[in-house]
């Protein structure tokens, strides 16, 4: 009878704490704004706008506009007047919807561990899973690659439940929705078949769902050819490819990549070191394994509260990818069987079939590969392709409930800390952050009506409005330079080119080769902002020499943002 009352009064606990999750989360989505989120979002507005994939525009990322085009066809052809009226502008519009996809995820997930036998985790999965973001909470290459990873997760798990083959078909689908959002993404169905051939060898039945999957990964690519063909053309596109590439790189893709392998060692032996130290003390005192897991917890909550203090300044997520790191080394020590206790851990039987057990062990691999995916193709540091070790703490959290003693510490504090950087501490600016209660203005119009800006952020896009509302034709082309200049694209139905992204700099001329090979594409005006941070380094490159002597018609000023026309 005791046992019923503490359950029915931990299930409301659970729901109460979900119930004001949710709602803070979506009262708190108009707060700040990160300046990547405009230039992320006019990446794929130009497939919307009917601009030719990879010809109009260039950059890999582009790809993405596929999966957002029902978003943007959405708002502009039907929601636009009627939420426009309401304070929501698009910027607003489409982090509600990324709210409410991430929701719709993290129940997907409650409900799939919930099949289990680690439905007592399923809540702490599904929580952490929500509260977490890549960057901003928005749509973008980083977090539609995560939705579709996810959902791949989910229905490799429901096929290990019911084997049914059909799930197969959902895997391949939501493994070229990771594709399209980061195209690197493109290795992963090669080694997911690998790793399936070899259970086949293992003596597992698979040979139809490697099938099933291939088929589905390459039907749907095919569709994407299609709609490349008929839209661009393959044989213009062929050409371009090309220039594709991102220049911002200051060292050869192996040099980068072997630094990011330093780094991983680096945090595998701050992973491991009280793991060693333990091993050394069992020596003289045997130590119960409820006790390596409770040290584990505590040395995680002093290495994040180190990481933050040193720096507290200019605390961002990277500090929460640092700790998750951690997990995702201790893992495989975690669920290992060990001699010095009578329980039975994860992972301790094996079996003839694939089973959930080796699914929680596969997260770990899956993970790991992912992360060296991303580590190929990222500029920058570890943090990026470390978001995608979180699915290996999501595991953790399923297990920690029931099935590995002394970790409920653990989990308490990532779930503080998630509940910290998801709703507390927000990224805003050019790559700051900061908490939701400082003062900011809210917009009144244009793409980002109901959002809440700093002044500086705020006064910036007033100046970027006025811009674009008084001089900017539908008809206009238009290359913007740098920074807060990208929500031009957004506050105007001007046509891009080359893109948001192109590089302007010294050394970097993918935006004079656009030029040059696609001259009817020229934009009709330029703006620029001399105060930006990498404007010194655009100065004295060719581009910048190309833009002064052809575009020397001053036709606006506004702040700091300079309009310039043919």
């Amino acid at each position: 009878m005791f046992e019923a009352i503490e359950s029915n009064n931990r299930k409301y606990i659970k729901a109460i704490i979900a119930i004001v999750t949710i709602v803070f989360s979506f009262l708190v989505i108009r707060e700040g704004f990160y300046m990547d989120e405009a230039g992320l979002l006019s990446t794929y507005k130009p497939v919307y706008q009917g601009e030719r994939l990879f010809i109009d525009i260039w950059g890999e990322l582009q790809l993405g506009g596929i999966l957002t085009y029902p978003l943007f066809a959405l708002y502009y052809n039907l929601l636009e007047p009627i939420l426009y009226s309401l304070g929501i502008g698009f910027v607003l519009y489409t982090r509600i919807c990324y709210q409410i996809v991430r929701l719709l995820i993290s129940i997907y997930l409650y409900l799939t561990i919930r099949k289990t036998d680690y439905k007592s985790g399923a809540f702490w999965a599904a929580l952490a899973y929500y509260l977490f973001f890549v960057s901003f909470k928005n749509f973008s290459y980083k977090s539609m690659c995560d939705f579709g990873i996810m959902l791949f997760l989910c229905w490799g798990i429901r096929y290990i439940i019911t084997k049914n083959n059909a799930y197969f078909i959902l895997m391949g689908l939501a493994t070229c929705i990771s594709i399209l959002a980061y195209p690197t993404m493109i290795i992963f169905p090669f080694i997911f078949v690998i790793y399936m051939i070899i259970a086949m060898f293992k003596g597992n039945s698979v040979i139809k769902p490697i099938i099933i999957y291939s088929i589905t990964c390459f039907f749907i690519g095919g569709l994407v050819l299609l709609y490349l063909q008929i839209t661009a053309g393959i044989q213009n596109i062929l050409p371009q490819l090309l220039y594709i590439e991102d220049q911002a790189y200051g060292e050869p893709g192996y040099i980068r990549f072997g630094m990011m392998i330093v780094r991983y060692f680096a945090f595998f032996v701050i992973a491991y070191l009280p793991i060693l130290v333990m091993n050394i003390a069992s020596r003289w005192k045997q130590l119960e394994w409820k006790t390596y897991n409770t040290v584990l917890s505590l040395y995680w909550i002093i290495f994040m509260a180190v990481i933050i203090g040193l720096r507290i300044q200019s605390v961002s997520t990277t500090r929460l990818i640092y700790g998750f790191l951690l997990i995702f080394f201790w893992y495989p020590y975690l669920i290992h069987p060990q001699k010095n206790t009578e329980y039975v851990q994860i992972g301790y039987y094996k079996q003839s079939e694939l089973s959930v057990n080796e699914a929680l062990k596969f997260v770990f691999w899956f993970s790991a590969i992912i992360q060296l995916i991303w580590a190929v193709s990222t500029n920058q540091e570890i943090a990026i392709p470390g978001h995608m070790c979180f699915y290996v703490v999501i595991a953790l959290l399923i297990l920690s409930e029931d099935c590995v003693e002394g970790l409920k510490l653990l989990r308490l504090a990532i779930v503080v800390c998630l509940l910290f950087f998801g709703n507390i501490w927000i990224a805003e600016g050019n790559g700051g952050y900061n908490h939701i209660f400082e003062k900011r203005i809210y917009v009144e119009h244009g793409a980002f009506r109901g959002i809440a800006l700093d002044e500086a952020d705020y006064e910036m896009n007033e100046d970027c409005c006025k811009l674009a509302d008084t001089y900017l034709r539908d008809e206009d082309r238009v290359f913007v330079l740098h920074g807060y200049c990208y929500t031009v694209y957004l506050n105007s139905n001007a046509h891009q080119g080359p893109g948001p992204y192109a590089r302007a700099g010294v050394g970097q001329n993918r935006v004079l080769q656009y030029w040059t090979i696609n001259s009817e594409d020229v934009p009709d005006y330029v703006i620029i902002n001399r105060k930006n941070e990498y404007y010194s380094e655009f100065e004295n490159s060719d581009t910048a020499k190309y833009i002064f002597e052809n575009y020397k018609t001053t036709v606006a000023k506004e702040g700091n943002f300079i309009l310039l026309a043919r």
